[in-house]
């Protein structure tokens, strides 16, 4: 897990997001409460993007976001 999901700034920002996203996983469209869901980057962080770009950032349910990067990893 990257140091920055553990700071003030990640915590408020995270909570923007999840706003934004009316506390549904952008793929599969369910409702969680706030210990299952997570905030993905659509571009993965090690590709230099900024880690707190809102646009850079959704919603997903634990469920997705663990297929969402399998595939990610599959693809490298």
């Amino acid at each position: 897990m990257h140091a920055f999901v553990r700071n003030h700034t990640w915590m408020f920002v995270r909570e923007d997001v999840l706003r934004r996203d009316n506390w549904r996983c952008c793929i599969c469209q369910k409702r969680k409460g706030r210990a299952g869901l997570d905030i993905d980057h659509i571009i993965p962080v090690r590709s230099g993007i900024d880690p707190y770009d809102k646009n850079n950032l959704r919603t997903l349910c634990k469920d997705c976001h663990k297929a969402k990067t399998k595939l990610e990893l599959g693809s490298f």
